[in-house]
């Protein structure tokens, strides 16, 4: 019945932003709010991106306790100050990374390079992978600036676009908005509606696609753990890469502190054969996906809700949200009837 209701109210949500009165009123305080936040570029930016972090992190009390959920779940060798920390900054980061968005087609063109990315060297194994005439998958994760990733790519000035794919958003203004930085930094932008046809498609045409790789793939996905927490991923598209042969390459983007300046770290490649368990290119993902994280704590979108799916008997990860986690509440929330680790299976 919880369910229902929630689908009944994203279904009037939905309806409310795409109503005509509504989205033109929207659509026009978003504009003259954008354009207040921008107008002097991006130092301007960034100072109200804190100012909007630092209100947001007090008035927006749900988002701040699921970062802090997140933290403790993921993160429970260090401190709970230390925890506080790496969450209160990742909603900054957050914040920073939707200012970025407005700021990409002013500082970044596709086929140039911008003083604001440092990519790598021009005889990088990476450029002889992408211009390859065969098909990759270019996966991340929600740490840095994930879009501004694409640029090592986009800044050549003879590139084959990389397919991006990506949710549609609402308002359409947003993913108007979206789309255009995403088309700034060189990059041919497919809504992900189609679902694994894309990547399919992508294979057919010998191209290059990249996405982000989340941790919650849905209440019928499969099982495996993302620091610990067993949790549900996407892993539709492990399939192709075995039966296609497809080489991988993870990529991660790291902004320079509180700065609009960006640095595109070594990228790793992954290739398998026909008979590999497509689980094992999860957990590949994963522990490359973990030391990342571990990396740049500040950066990782702790916000979202990554453990939300359950399945039947899971233990709700996101429940006294007022309450930070002890570590006996921490043990009863990993464990998962019919699940046991990928290192402790016969």
């Amino acid at each position: 019945m919880a369910k229902k209701n929630k689908k009944k109210k994203n279904r009037f949500g939905k309806r409310v932003l795409t109503w005509g009165p509504t989205r033109v009123l929207l659509e026009l305080w978003m504009r003259i709010v954008a354009f207040q936040f921008t107008v002097f570029g991006h130092r301007w930016a960034y100072f109200w991106a804190r100012v909007v972090a630092a209100f947001g992190w007090l008035a927006m009390s749900r988002l701040r306790k699921y970062a802090l959920r997140n933290v403790d779940l993921c993160l429970p060798e260090l401190p709970e100050p230390e925890r506080t920390r790496i969450a209160k900054a990742s909603f900054k980061h957050n914040v920073y990374s939707f200012f970025d968005m407005l700021l990409v087609p002013r500082y970044f063109k596709a086929g140039q390079k911008s003083p604001y990315f440092e990519g790598t060297r021009d005889d990088h194994p990476f450029f002889d992978w992408y211009k390859a005439d065969e098909p990759g998958f270019n996966m991340t994760l929600h740490i840095g600036n994930f879009d501004i990733c694409s640029f090592n790519i986009g800044q050549d000035p003879d590139h084959k676009p990389l397919m991006v794919i990506t949710k549609a958003v609402n308002p359409r203004l947003l993913d108007h908005w979206l789309t255009r930085a995403r088309n700034s930094l060189g990059n041919e932008v497919v809504h992900a509606d189609e679902g694994g046809k894309i990547y399919l498609r992508a294979i057919q045409q010998k191209r290059k696609c990249g996405t982000v790789v989340d941790q919650n793939g849905g209440d019928f996905a499969p099982v495996e753990t993302f620091f610990g927490v067993p949790c549900t991923w996407q892993a539709d598209w492990t399939r192709l890469v075995i039966k296609r042969k497809v080489r991988l390459c993870y990529h991660v983007c790291i902004r320079d502190g509180d700065n609009f300046k960006f640095k595109y770290l070594d990228p790793e490649f992954f290739d398998y054969d026909k008979d590999t368990d497509p689980m094992r290119i999860i957990r590949d993902y994963r522990d490359w996906a973990e030391r990342m994280v571990r990396e740049h704590p500040e950066q990782y979108m702790w916000v979202h809700r990554r453990f939300k799916a359950r399945k039947d008997g899971w233990p709700d990860r996101y429940s006294n949200l007022d309450q930070r986690l002890t570590p006996e509440a921490r043990a009863s929330m990993l464990d998962v009837p019919g699940f046991a680790p990928a290192e402790s299976k016969a």
